[in-house]
């Protein structure tokens, strides 16, 4: 399956600066500390939460 919003796990720190910026509140933070999609149909794919991670965790796909 195909994802709009790619999150690697082993590069996430769980700090939540994706979900503060996410116009469509579509990011959260799981119990284990590592950010979650809801809904990525919702994704604007603007990139915002991209290059406000500062990990490099997040990708957005590209139409």
């Amino acid at each position: 399956m195909n994802h709009i919003v790619n999150i690697n796990s082993d590069l996430c720190t769980g700090c939540g600066a994706c979900v503060s910026m996410c116009p469509a509140k579509i990011l959260f933070i799981d119990a284990s500390d590592i950010c979650r999609v809801t809904d990525e149909n919702k994704c604007d794919r603007l990139g915002g939460c991209e290059r406000t991670c500062p990990t490099g965790a997040i990708s957005i796909a590209q139409l």
